[in-house]
Order: C-alpha cells, then sequence, then structure tokens
C-alpha cells in the first residue's frame, strides 16, 4: 500500500516476515526460492514462473520490514535480520527488530512526532493528515490498515527489557526529581533546573539527546560538588 510518499505493508505481518526469514536461515542458508517463500505464506505453487502479481507483492511486503530483500528468483536475508533472529542475545535481537522496523519510514516518523503513543481510532485519520500532509479521504482510506500495523511493530521500538531509568527518590539537592505527566512525559529536575523527559522513547535520537542533556548537567554539578575529603582537608587547613 502506499499512502502519501510512503509504502506500508498491509497484507503481511512483522510476525509473518519474522518467520520467513528465521526459516530461510534455519532451514535455507538465509535465501530462499520464490516457490518456497511462496510456500511459507500459504500458497501452492507447482511452477515458480507462474506465480501471479498478487503472491509478488507479497513478497515486496516482506522486504518492507527490512528482514529480506528481493533477488532474481530468490529473497535472502539481510544483516539486520540475522541480529533480529539472534537465539543466543536477546538485547541484540530486540535492537535487530527495532532496527528493521525503523527501515519504514512512515512508522519511524510517526513513532517519533507520536512519541509512541497510538492515536485513538476516532483521531487517526486526523492524525495522519497532519502527520502526513495528505488529504483527509486518503487518510480515512488507510486508517484501517494503518493502525493495524502501528499496534503490531510500535512495541518493538519501545525497549520493554530496557526501560528508561527510574529517577524517583533521587531528589538533587532537595529537589523533587520526577513529575510524571499523562503525556507519555516526565519533567526532571536538578537544582533549581528542569529537563523534558519522553518516557517511551529513551532509545531514540530524541530520547537519547534529553538524556544527554540531563546528564552533561548532572555531571558539571557533580564537578562542583565538592567530596568529603576535600571537605574536611579544607576545614583542617582553615
Amino acid at each position: 500500500m502506499k499512502i502519501g510518499d510512503y509504502e506500508y505493508p498491509s497484507q503481511v505481518t512483522f510476525e509473518d516476515a519474522l518467520r520467513i526469514a528465521g526459516l530461510a536461515i534455519t532451514k535455507f542458508d538465509g535465501k530462499m526460492s520464490n516457490k518456497d517463500v511462496g510456500e511459507a505464506l500459504g500458497y501452492k505453487i507447482k511452477n515458480p514462473d507462474a506465480i501471479s502479481g498478487y503472491i509478488f507483492r507479497k513478497f515486496d511486503e516482506i522486504c518492507l520490514y527490512g528482514l529480506m530483500k528481493r533477488e532474481r528468483g530468490f529473497i535472502s536475508v539481510t544483516d539486520i535480520a540475522k541480529d533480529a533472529l539472534d537465539p543466543y542475545d536477546s538485547r541484540k535481537a530486540e535492537d535487530g527488530k527495532a532496527r528493521a522496523i525503523r527501515k519504514m519510514s512512515i512508522v519511524s516518523k510517526a513513532f517519533t512526532e507520536w512519541n509512541g503513543e497510538i492515536p485513538q481510532e476516532t483521531a487517526f485519520p486526523s492524525k495522519l493528515v497532519d502527520l502526513l500532509a495528505i488529504q483527509w479521504q486518503e487518510a480515512q482510506k488507510h486508517t484501517e490498515s494503518l493502525r493495524k500495523l502501528f499496534i503490531e511493530v510500535f512495541p518493538y521500538l519501545k525497549s520493554p527489557s530496557q526501560p528508561p531509568p527510574d529517577f524517583s527518590g533521587m531528589g538533587v539537592g532537595g529537589d523533587r526529581m520526577v513529575e510524571e505527566h499523562g503525556t507519555g512525559t516526565m519533567t526532571i529536575s536538578a537544582r533549581g533546573k528542569s529537563f523534558g523527559f519522553t518516557k517511551t522513547l529513551p532509545f531514540t535520537d530524541k530520547g537519547i539527546k534529553e538524556l544527554k542533556e540531563l546528564a552533561n548537567f548532572l555531571a558539571t554539578q557533580i564537578e562542583e560538588e565538592p567530596t568529603e575529603e576535600q571537605q574536611q582537608n579544607k576545614q583542617k587547613t582553615s
């Protein structure tokens, strides 16, 4: 499917793409023939040269997820797929899945602009209009399939195994450090200075930038704060 300038899969789910990429890695040395891919999608294919355009479109949708790429007569896995399906390193696998999903520009854009939150169904078309600068009618046409896609893939971008740091109870200089908001954000106060922090985006470019700003500020405060030994030495010399 295409909305505005963006393509996205509507017939093949991310779980389907993961399953087929995993099959390619474990049974086909990373490279599956068109016939094998078609059969993995549930079709009976007698003649590989007679595969329909509808099935080939599903091949293209598999590749939109960043896990596989089309070749002449074959579909092969990408390096990202090998990371996403790593059976021994769950951290690496989660990161690989997130990187694969971010290959879809529309998903990456929506996740960043919406702070990882999916709008309610009634508000979804208008949110698409604002996000993609498209007409209302086009947004309505794609609402059901796009919302279904976002519901499936957004959780992979939130890195559930690595939640954002919990700063509760870690007041600096007597400040109340964390103030929660219902919008998926929090305000962190340290020594009279406040920082906006997006709870659902700790490992995106935006989230990392927010964390760096806070960390840099706290580092300057730690450097300026004399240690206990320094305080004692100062008292001795005074």
